[in-house]
This record gives structure tokens, sequence and C-alpha cells, in this order.
């Protein structure tokens, strides 16, 4: 189950219900309508957020900037989608140093991949994977070969994708008017 911000159900104008099949309906409408608020406010935001509870801590001391539709920087592989830049006490962007040291962290999307937050929705999977992947990044890991990781340098599939992404997509997509109904 997905679990958001207590803040999340209380903007839904909803408390948070424990026992019985009608309450718990109501609990999964309640999270539902917060996720889809959060999205239709910034699918960026409703990444990182997952993200956050993906990884169960918070990187850079709280402090990250998500950056979406930003250009790639001059040196860039074409089809990078997703960076991290921040400081260390290695120097700049050094994936050597230890997180603990990270400060001025940023999470850049590109913009060819996804230009508007309806890009960010319909392709809501591999969008929240990407967060889910350069947050790791800031928490100090480096790319991983393990099949299935979450680490790994390039996704060719979906296979990768967290659950916690996977169960946020039809509310994203709703949010986004991209899906038949609710």
């Amino acid at each position: 189950m997905l679990l958001l911000p207590a803040a999340a159900d209380a903007q839904a104008g909803r408390t948070p219900q424990r026992n019985g099949t009608a309450a718990k309906a109501g609990h999964v409408r309640a999270r539902r309508a917060a996720m889809e608020k959060l999205a239709s406010r910034d699918p960026a935001r409703l990444a990182t957020t997952l993200a956050e509870r993906y990884w169960g801590t918070v990187p850079c001391g709280g402090q990250v900037s998500v950056q979406a539709d930003q250009p790639l920087a001059a040196g860039m592989d074409a089809t990078t989608d997703g960076w991290v830049t921040f400081e260390s006490s290695l120097g700049p962007n050094n994936l050597q140093a230890p997180a603990s040291s990270y400060t001025q962290c940023a999470i850049s999307l590109a913009r060819w991949q996804w230009p508007t937050q309806a890009e960010q929705a319909g392709d809501w999977n591999m969008f929240c994977l990407t967060v889910v992947h350069e947050m790791g990044h800031l928490l100090g890991h480096q790319h991983s070969l393990t099949p299935g990781s979450v680490m790994a340098p390039v996704f060719t599939d979906e296979a990768s994708v967290p659950p916690i992404c996977r169960e946020a997509r039809l509310p994203v997509e709703a949010s986004a008017g991209l899906t038949g109904g609710r």
C-alpha cells in the first residue's frame, strides 16, 4: 500500500480510516485523490516524494532541487534523460565523496524526454524511475549491473520500475486527463 504524508490525506479532505471494507475503500480513494492533487500540481514533486519513500531517507539534508524541462549541458550524451549535480568534499559531482558531504544538490530532467507535465504523466513509470535513480545517486549509490536494479545505468524496459512508482501510475494519469475515468 502506498503511504502518503498525513498532510496529503488532510488536503484531500479525508481522515484515514482503519477498519472494514468500506473504510478501506474510502482510505484508498482518499490516497488516490491526494496523489492526483499532488500530481496535477507537479508530477516531479510527487516523483520526488515517492523516491524519498523508496529510499527511506532524504539526501542532501533535505535540500534537493528537482528541475524538469532542462536542456542538456554541453558534452552530455544526447540520450541522457536525467542527471544530478552537487558539491562534495572531493569536488563537484564526485560520487566517490561521502554522500553526507553533498550540498547544492539538484536533479535535472531532460527537456527532450519530458518537456511538459503531460509528458511526465504519460511516461510516468520511466519518469518516476528516473527520479528514484537520480535520488539514489544523491544518496551515494553508484550504477549497478544487477538486473532489475533502479541503479542500472540504462533502462531499456520497465523491469526496474519500483512498485511505489507503479502504484501511483493511475492517479497520475487521471490527474493529467490520460485515463477514461476514476
